[in-house]
């Protein structure tokens, strides 16, 4: 992880505790508390979260890269 997120990102922002990296998304999405979902996502983790989603009944699943070309937010849809 280079330098510039490292110092100023909170570790708890960064780490999970287990081996688990879409822990803290799976929980947010699992409480369904509106119609339209985004997260700021990892890098690494595209394809992941998506998969996460759609297995939630998420719709409409987007994914936006930043600036520099890197998958950094996904939204997803709730139906119902």
């Amino acid at each position: 992880m280079r330098p510039n997120v490292l110092d100023f990102e909170p570790h708890a922002a960064l780490f999970v505790p287990d081996s688990d990296p879409l822990k803290f998304y799976r929980r947010i999405a699992e409480l369904k508390l509106g119609k339209h979902l985004f997260f700021e996502i990892n890098e690494a983790y595209p394809a992941e979260v998506s998969a996460m989603l759609a297995d939630l009944g998420y719709t409409d699943i987007h994914i936006t890269n930043d600036i520099y070309g890197k998958a950094r937010i996904i939204e997803g849809r709730m139906v119902g």
